[in-house]
């Protein structure tokens, strides 16, 4: 079971307030609506990656492990794992850890591998190597601090930023329809832009 928490948020949107005017066929110029536009764009992140299960600008997150998994590899959610954060305690270097006596401790970072190039990021054993031995803390005992994501704006895929258009144009033109409760899940167009983006929650 892994609990996730964020630590650093986007520090941009996926779409500029512009793209979303002109999308929303209102002069760049006219500021009138600004501050509602960019609530929006918030908004239609929030539901493309809740759709998805991805992330789509680079944030930094928290993941909690009650105990080291049976298997041969960590995997990571959110997908497009950029890197993994490696604490240094005692003068080691690698993932965080807490023995059953509050003691706190660094797994070596040679001891195992991170995966990026899979659909979602692994932390894999290297060859040889065990996962650590020692009876663990009963809350949260491994923290894991990682980093995922496209990138900035300019790197999420053209297919994803056309749904979140779309979905800022639902919003946008049908206020008070989308405020009753019609989903934004039920845009078919929406949902086939997103298909191939989507992964499976941990």
């Amino acid at each position: 079971m892994m609990e996730t928490v964020l630590k650093t948020g986007p520090v941009v949107e996926p779409l500029s307030l512009d793209e979303v005017k002109r999308h929303v066929r209102i002069c760049i110029d006219d500021s009138d609506q600004d501050d509602y536009l960019q609530d929006l764009i918030v908004v239609a992140r929030n539901q493309v990656e809740m759709i998805t299960w991805r992330k789509l600008i680079t944030q930094t997150w928290y993941a909690y492990l009650q105990e080291w998994p049976h298997g041969k590899y960590i995997e990571l959610p959110f997908g497009k794992l950029q890197s993994v954060t490696a604490e240094v305690i005692d003068g080691v270097s690698g993932i965080k850890y807490i023995d059953a006596d509050g003691d706190t401790y660094a797994w070596d970072s040679d001891e195992y591998i991170v995966g990026t190039d899979y659909q979602k990021g692994r932390i894999t054993l290297a060859d040889g190597c065990t996962w650590p031995n020692e009876s663990l803390y009963p809350s949260n005992p491994i923290e894991i601090v990682f980093l995922c994501g496209y990138g900035l704006g300019a790197s999420v895929p053209p297919q994803i930023k056309h749904a979140m258009k779309m979905i800022i144009s639902e919003l946008f033109e049908n206020r008070e329809t989308s405020i009753v409760g019609v989903s934004i899940q039920e845009l078919e167009m929406v949902n086939n832009l997103l298909s191939d983006f989507r992964l499976n929650e941990l």
